[in-house]
């Protein structure tokens, strides 16, 4: 018996590589979106640290001007933060998307691979099945003409 030979392999292969390379893509992207997270966390984080800093007892109106003014820096960079961040999530979306229409692209010529495979050994097992047959009736033919 000949083992199944699927003449598409090479496409299922090569879809096979572009979703690995759609996962990968997207895998950055959240780890993009993930680091920006993290980092509007740590601001908002340190913009609370320097409110309780600035209106703590024994602090000079300089104090207070430097605090008013980490505050505002802390301000642009969350808003900063903040546009990358969407930038980033649109990115995520698109490649989320490129991965689902590779892994789309994967299944369809695995499903077809599976199809003709079930159909070669199904057409296999009859043939084995007839050779079998024969082989029953021709031993049975040959003892009757005994």
């Amino acid at each position: 018996m000949r083992s199944f030979a699927f003449k598409l392999e090479r496409v299922l292969e090569l879809r096979e590589y572009d979703e690995k390379v759609a996962e990968a893509v997207l895998g950055e992207k959240t780890a993009v979106c993930s680091r920006l997270t993290l980092a509007l966390e740590a601001n908002a984080r340190a913009a609370v640290e320097a409110a309780r800093e600035r209106f703590r007892p024994g602090s000079d109106a300089s104090d207070h001007r430097a605090g008013e003014l980490y505050a505002v820096r802390l301000s642009q960079e969350r808003e900063r933060l903040f546009k990358s961040l969407a930038a980033a999530e649109l990115e995520r979306e698109a490649a989320r998307v490129d991965y689902v229409e590779a892994t789309k692209a994967r299944r369809l010529v695995t499903k077809l691979r599976e199809r003709e495979e079930a159909v070669y050994y199904k057409a296999v097992a009859r043939e084995e099945t007839k050779a079998m047959d024969d082989l029953a009736a021709g031993a049975h033919a040959r003892a009757d003409a005994r």
